[in-house]
C-alpha cells in the first residue's frame, strides 16, 4: 500500500500542522505530548469528515455509536477515549454486535452497554502528567476492565461492558425484541469476548505492568486490525504521520529531555513509518477473523522462533509489517505518555537477516561491509608493501567475495566469545558501547579470526604454498598462527580492530 499523499490543496497534514502550533501558543508549557497526538488526531478526523460529509447526508443515515460517531467527527471526548482505548469492546465488536440484532434499537443498547466509559469524562488537559498515565494503564490494556466483583466466577457479576452487555441480552430475550437466532448470535459474541477477556486476565497475573502486558497484546490487535487505536487511516498518512513524528520530538526536546534520546526516538519512529510503508499490502489480512487468544499465542511463538524480531521481524511466519506497524504505534502512543526513552529498537538490517538468501526489500549491508572491509584490508597490503592482486571488491573472484561476507556473518560470533553483542547504534545507554578493543581483547579475536579463515580456506580446497595462487587455490598463509608472518598477524589485527567503526557505518554498535 502506498503512502497516502494528497494534493496540496486542503491536505490533512497542513491543517494538523496548523493546528498542532494554535495549540502550542495557547498552551505553552502546559501541553503534554500526549496531547500533540490528541489535537493532530481530532484535527485529522474532523477535516476528513466534512470531507465525506456531503456524501454521507445524501445518503442513509449510519447505523453506529455514539462513540464511533463522535470519533469520526474528530471530537476531542472521543479521541480522548481513543488514546486511552477506554471503549476497547465497542471498538472490538461493534460490526459484529450490529450485524447480529434485527433492529436498529436493540443493536444501539447493545453498543450503549458495551460503550460504558462514554458518558465518563476522560479530558488529557484536565490530568496531570502522573494523573495521564495512570488512566492509561487502567484502561489501555482491557485486563484491568476485564476484572469482575461477584462470588460467582462463571456469571461474572459486577459492573463493566461484559456484564452489562449480558444483562441487555437477557432484556431483549424478556421482552421478545429480536428473535431466537440474534439472541444467539448475540450470546456467541459476549462467550467470544468473555474467553478474550480471561486471555487478558492471564497476561495481567503473569505481568501485571501494563505496559508489559500492552507489549504482548499490541501485534495481536495489529493483526486482527479492528480497534480504532490501530485501524485509524492516520498510521497510512505518511505527512500527518510525519507531522507528529516531529511535533512529538521538538516537545521532547522543549521539556529537557536529553538530545540523543530525543534523536534515537526520531529516527525509531522515522525507522517504523518507513518500513511500513514499505512492506505494507493492500491485500486483506488472513488474520482478521483470528480470535485474539489465537494471535497472542501465534506472536508469542513467532517471538520464541526469531528472538531478534526486534530489529529482524517476525521472519516469514507473521505478515512483514507487523513488526514495524506495533512499533510505530509503541512509539507514538507510549512514548507520547511516558517519554522518548521508551521507543522501540531501530529497524536495522542486522547481519543475521541480511545472511538470508532472497530477503527482499533491504539494503544488503553484509555485502557493504564487506566491500568497506577489502578497502581497509587494500590498505593494510599497500602500507606492508605487499602484492596486491585485486584493485576493488568487485574484481574480487566469487569465491574470494563470498570468503569476505564469510568474514562480516563471523563477527558476531567472535564478538560472543568476549561477552559482546551487536545491536542497534543508539538502543543502549553510551556506557555499555564499546569504541575500541584492549591489547588483548584484539589478540584473541585476530587468532579467533585466523582460526576462522584457515578452517574456510582449507574447507574450500586452499592447499599451504609457498606464494599465493589464486587459481590453484595456494596461500603462505595457510598455516597456524604461531607460523604466520608478522606482516599478516597485524593484517588480522587491524581487521578486528577496525569492527566498532566498520559495523557503525550501517548503524550497529558492539555492546557490553
Amino acid at each position: 500500500m502506498a503512502c497516502k499523499r494528497r494534493s496540496v490543496a486542503n491536505r490533512p497534514v497542513d491543517a494538523v500542522a496548523a493546528a498542532l502550533k494554535r495549540e502550542a501558543a495557547k498552551r505553552g508549557d502546559a501541553l503534554k505530548p500526549i496531547e500533540v497526538v490528541k489535537v493532530a488526531l481530532a484535527t485529522y478526523l474532523s477535516l476528513t469528515f466534512r470531507e465525506e460529509r456531503d456524501e454521507e447526508l445524501a445518503g442513509t443515515p449510519r447505523l453506529e455509536s455514539a462513540d464511533a460517531a463522535g470519533l469520526r467527527r474528530g471530537t476531542q471526548a472521543a479521541v480522548d477515549r481513543l488514546l486511552f482505548n477506554a471503549n476497547y469492546w465497542r471498538a472490538a465488536y461493534e460490526t459484529r454486535i450490529i450485524a447480529a440484532c434485527t433492529h436498529p434499537e436493540s443493536a444501539r443498547a447493545c453498543l450503549d452497554a458495551v460503550s460504558v466509559w462514554t458518558a465518563h469524562t476522560l479530558k488529557l488537559n484536565t490530568l496531570s502528567p502522573d494523573e495521564t498515565v495512570a488512566t492509561f494503564e487502567r484502561f489501555c490494556p482491557p485486563f484491568a476492565l476485564n476484572r469482575r466483583r461477584g462470588s460467582h466466577e462463571r456469571t461474572r457479576a459486577g459492573k463493566g461492558p461484559l456484564p452489562d452487555f449480558r444483562t441487555t441480552i437477557e432484556q431483549l430475550e424478556q421482552h421478545g425484541e429480536e428473535p431466537s437466532e440474534s439472541i444467539a448470535d448475540l450470546r456467541f459474541l459476549l462467550q467470544t469476548m468473555e474467553t478474550e477477556a480471561a486471555a487478558y486476565e492471564t497476561l495481567s497475573t503473569a505481568s501485571p505492568v501494563a505496559l508489559t502486558v500492552l507489549f504482548s497484546i499490541l501485534p495481536a490487535w495489529c493483526l486482527q486490525n479492528r480497534i480504532d487505536l490501530v485501524s485509524g487511516p492516520w498510521w497510512d498518512d505518511c505527512d500527518v504521520m510525519s507531522a507528529i513524528i516531529d511535533a512529538l520530538h521538538d516537545r521532547f526536546l522543549e521539556l529537557g529531555f536529553n538530545d540523543a534520546v530525543c534523536q534515537y526516538f526520531h529516527d525509531s519512529c522515522y525507522e517504523a513509518l518507513d518500513a511500513y510503508h514499505r512492506d505494507l499490502s493492500s491485500d486483506p489480512s488472513p488474520f482478521a477473523d483470528f480470535a485474539i487468544p489465537q494471535l497472542i499465542a501465534l506472536v508469542q511463538q513467532a517471538r520464541e522462533d526469531c528472538p531478534n524480531f526486534e530489529t529482524d521481524g517476525y521472519g516469514g511466519t507473521l505478515p512483514p509489517w507487523l513488526i514495524s506497524k506495533e512499533q510505530l504505534i509503541w512509539n507514538i502512543l507510549v512514548c507520547s505518555l511516558y517519554g522518548p526513552a521508551s521507543a522501540r529498537p531501530l529497524l536495522v538490517d542486522s547481519p543475521d537477516l541480511l545472511s538470508l538468501q532472497g530477503y527482499a526489500g533491504k539494503t544488503d549491508a553484509i555485502t557493504e561491509l564487506a566491500q568497506t572491509s577489502f578497502m581497509r584490508y587494500t590498505a593494510d597490503r599497500i602500507a606492508s608493501q605487499a602484492d596486491q592482486e585485486f584493485a576493488t571488491f568487485a574484481s574480487l573472484p566469487a569465491d574470494l567475495r563470498d570468503s569476505s561476507i564469510a568474514y562480516i556473518s563471523s563477527i558476531h560470533r567472535k564478538l560472543d566469545t568476549l561477552g559482546y553483542e551487536v545491536l542497534p547504534a543508539g538502543s543502549c545507554y553510551p556506557d555499555r558501547c564499546v569504541a575500541a578493543f584492549t591489547a588483548s581483547e584484539v589478540e584473541c579475536l585476530a587468532i579467533l579470526e585466523h582460526r576462522r579463515w584457515l578452517r574456510e580456506r582449507q574447507k574450500a580446497g586452499w592447499r599451504y604454498g609457498s606464494s599465493k595462487d589464486v587459481e590453484h587455490k595456494r596461500s603462505p598463509y595457510l598455516v597456524p598462527w604461531e607460523e604466520l608472518p608478522d606482516r599478516a598477524k597485524e593484517w588480522n589485527r587491524s581487521a578486528v580492530r577496525s569492527i566498532p567503526g566498520l559495523l557503525a557505518s550501517v548503524n550497529l554498535a558492539v555492546v557490553k
